[in-house]
């Protein structure tokens, strides 16, 4: 047998059990045919009933370990529900990652310009502050004082 044909062999078993699991054939909670079992009934070999087995469990619908029993988790509507739930989640997720990029991108320079005419305001609130302290005769009190010559000048 060729290993075109076991590839073959074991989707078409993961079809079958796919399709046994919509028809209600099996239900959840139900387990499905053992690997020798598989392999009696479709007469192939190990590694294409576990091949099976394993792509149905890739897919959501089976759960359980090797050597012991595998259960129907899910049918292939409520796979193919969360398939797009995840799908939707997925595009949502890269929006959003768009968005904080262009955030990001954009929030740099929309700071500093911001900052920016923030010392430019605080730079003139702070000569005001100067002037008035000047004219009423007292020393700044934040920092330095207004220079002497200001001072007298203003005082004269």
């Amino acid at each position: 047998m060729t290993t075109a044909s076991k590839r073959v062999l074991y989707r078409e078993i993961a079809d079958d059990i796919r399709s046994q699991i919509a028809s209600g054939v099996l239900s959840l909670n139900d387990p499905i045919p053992s690997t020798s079992e598989l392999m009696k009934q479709y007469g192939v070999s190990t590694t294409a009933a576990r091949n099976a087995v394993e792509l149905l469990r890739r897919e959501g619908l089976v759960e359980g370990t090797a050597g012991k029993r595998v259960f129907v988790i899910a049918t292939p509507k409520q796979v193919e529900a969360e398939q797009v739930t995840v799908e939707n989640l997925a595009r949502e997720v890269g929006a959003l990652k768009t968005q904080v990029h262009r955030l990001a991108e954009q929030q740099p320079a929309e700071i500093n310009t911001r900052i920016e005419e923030l010392q430019v305001q605080v730079g003139r609130l702070q000569a005001d502050l100067r002037h008035l302290y000047d004219r009423l005769g007292q020393p700044y009190p934040h920092g330095q004082s207004a220079p002497q010559s200001k001072r007298r000048s203003s005082g004269a």
